[in-house]
């Protein structure tokens, strides 16, 4: 089964946007969500129902009233447009291992009173006509149009599907479409014209007007056979010459290069390098010069002188201290005589000359006369002194490398050719270009006639066996009508059982589904024991915790939409991820505790794409938090009164998330 991813879509002229807004929307694989914020009236309704209709027209409004879709059409066109409504969606497909981006387009032309939509598929940014025709068909396999409702929906209105007269009939048919039981259906109908044939079937009439529908498609395929052998040679032959342009193309674009033609074509790239390392360069000039200005640098210039500046401060410093000293020692002395006036003066005597001669033996020690003026001391000085110098080693590192990366880019922009000088082969590369073009076009018309006479043959041969068996068992015909009706109704009745016992075996998986997703996203985890599905009518009851049914009214608001929530997750997942999941407004009736729940096990695992159109209330504070770590970007819409239409526009602080695979 293809894997869908929408990566962009834009809308003009319809609901609220009048110019055209674009949203990029493919995200990272390990952040699957896409958060896209607008308050009520500015166009998140309006850009679920564009995705919802991008994708599917008609079929996804109403598939059995197109009135109702052109209404809604009519409703969103807007009055004041210059020009038609338009929504083009851009998908990636992935089969296996290949990958195709196309772009699905549908524009509305006014006729008269009426809006005539025109449609169309591109591939490369040119019509894929086949792709065109066999969109709904494609489309369909990987999602019938009656259940894009459950990945792109409404949360405001789920609720509802939790209804129990409502919810037995949305499990059994989406089951029926995900079982592919429409096939059995188609079969058993089938079964049913064959015995009406049958029954109906006259013996023995028409047998030469067999044998000459037989002789007729006999002619009709000899023709053919001819036809699809002249067109194979000249297939073949066109093929060849394809490959012969191509390879002329290649080799003359690589002798174009050598001339360069590269560097023409890269020329506005290279000016821009060149602007940018001005820039650099310019910038990292006046760092250096505020480095230079930076008073304490020049002292850098001092060498040796320093050190000298260093040892003559800590010496004038020591005097300093020595000086306080002296007087602080002078004083002391005359304290201590003071205490000894009673002793006798011969002791006096005797203690005065001994510290009068320790007083002048420390200053004859420290004597010295300071140089310097007080302040500046160095060992505050030197870290200052040292970020001066790394900073303007720094800066002259950079100036150096910018200067470099400057004259490298300068060279680059020399090695550009004038345009006149790549004039011929610029005239030499349209020829080839249109050459290989031109033989792309005739083998491309020669494979679809070609494909279309091989269509014929197998028609034909088919028609041509058919005319051959009728005639063989014309005779035989009456025998075999009573068998036919007996081994028809046994038939039936085989398909009617497997088609029971299939949806039967659905339903388990189904309620352990639903009874997972319900316990995961539930406050109250104790609330459930478990989610049953009667196999035979699809009724879903809830059991308590102590094997009780519970009944639906016992359930919250908010825990009747986690419920519906719980079931549209397990259907998704019958999916196995390989399309989008759109949310409008999917958190308005929930508490925070539901909220973050809902966003760590339903948004973040669900689908490998989920788009959140959410109010700017549901999503705030831990809430947005939370799903932040989901979180590839974020959108606002934001609806303009002045203009009076919404414009998109992209979190600054959002960066586009990964390329497409």
């Amino acid at each position: 089964m293809a894997k869908l991813t929408i990566t962009q879509i834009s809308i003009e002229n319809l609901g609220p946007f009048r110019e055209r807004q674009t949203l990029d929307l493919f995200g990272k694989s390990s952040r699957p969500v896409t958060l896209i914020k607008a308050l009520n009236g500015s166009g998140k309704t309006t850009l679920l129902t564009a995705l919802q209709i991008g994708l599917y027209g008609y079929k996804a409004i109403n598939p059995g009233r197109r009135s109702e879709y052109d209404q809604l059409i009519t409703g969103l066109q807007r009055k004041d447009a210059d020009g038609n409504a338009v929504i083009e969606v851009t998908v990636v497909i992935e089969q296996g291992a290949n990958s195709q981006t196309v772009t699905v387009r549908r524009e509305w032309v006014p006729r008269g009173t009426n809006l005539q939509e025109q449609f169309s598929v591109l591939s490369e940014g040119m019509v894929d006509l086949d792709f065109t025709e066999t969109w709904d068909e494609f489309i369909n396999g990987i999602l019938p149009a009656e259940l894009v409702k459950l990945f792109l929906f409404d949360g405001e209105k789920i609720e509802a599907l939790a209804n129990p007269d409502r919810l037995p009939d949305l499990l059994r048919r989406a089951t029926e479409v995900f079982l592919g039981l429409g096939g059995i259906d188609a079969l058993n109908n089938d079964l049913k014209a064959i015995e009406r044939r049958a029954g109906s079937n006259k013996k023995g009439d028409g047998f030469d007007e067999i044998r000459s529908q037989a002789e007729e498609f006999e002619a009709q395929l000899k023709h053919v056979e001819d036809e699809i052998a002249i067109l194979t040679q000249r297939q073949a032959s066109a093929l060849l010459a394809l490959d012969q342009a191509q390879l002329k193309l290649e080799h003359f674009t690589v002798e174009a290069q050598r001339k360069g033609l590269d560097a023409y074509q890269q020329a506005a790239e290279l000016k821009s390098q060149v602007k940018s390392a001005e820039e650099q360069h310019n910038q990292v000039r006046a760092n250096l010069v505020n480095a230079l200005e930076d008073p304490l640098l020049p002292l850098a210039w001092l060498g040796p002188f320093w050190q000298c500046y260093a040892k003559q401060w800590q010496q004038d410093r020591q005097a300093h201290h020595a000086t306080l000293l002296i007087d602080e020692f002078a004083k002391r002395d005359q304290r201590i005589l003071q205490t000894l006036t009673n002793a006798s003066p011969e002791t006096c005597q005797n203690v005065a000359e001994l510290l009068q001669q320790d007083l002048a033996q420390f200053s004859a020690n420290n004597r010295h006369t300071p140089i310097l003026q007080p302040g500046a001391d160095p060992t505050e000085i030197e870290p200052r002194l040292t970020q001066a110098r790394d900073q303007l080693k720094k800066s002259l590192a950079s100036v150096e490398k910018t200067a470099h990366a400057l004259e490298k880019a300068q060279q680059s922009i020399g090695q550009i050719p004038a345009e006149e000088q790549l004039s011929e082969i610029f005239e030499e590369l349209q020829t080839r270009t249109k050459a290989v073009a031109s033989a792309e076009a005739e083998l491309h018309e020669l494979s679809e006639t070609l494909t279309k006479n091989r269509n014929s043959q197998l028609h034909l041969e088919s028609r041509l066996n058919g005319a051959m068996q009728r005639l063989r068992t014309e005779l035989k015909e009456s025998a075999l009508e009573s068998k036919a009706m007996e081994a028809s109704a046994r038939a039936k009745k085989a398909l009617a059982i497997f088609r029971e016992r299939l949806l039967a075996s659905k339903a388990h998986w189904l309620a352990e589904m639903i009874t997972a997703e319900f316990k995961q996203l539930l406050r109250k985890r104790n609330l459930i024991s478990q989610v049953l599905i009667d196999p035979t009518t699809y009724e879903v009851s809830i059991q308590d915790s102590n094997g009780h049914t519970l009944p639906m009214e016992r359930l919250s608001a908010g825990e009747r939409q986690l419920l519906a929530i719980s079931v549209l997750s397990a259907l998704i997942r019958e999916r196995k991820g390989r399309f989008p999941v759109v949310v409008d407004t999917p958190l308005a009736r929930l508490d925070r505790k539901h909220r973050e729940a809902l966003i760590h096990n339903f948004f973040a695992k669900v689908s490998h794409q989920v788009l959140v159109l959410s109010t700017d209330e549901e999503v705030e504070g831990p809430v947005y938090d939370a799903l932040q770590h989901h979180m590839s970007r974020e959108y606002v819409l934001t609806f303009d009164d002045a203009k009076h239409c919404s414009i998109a526009s992209l979190k600054p602080d959002q960066t586009i998330a990964e390329t497409t695979p």
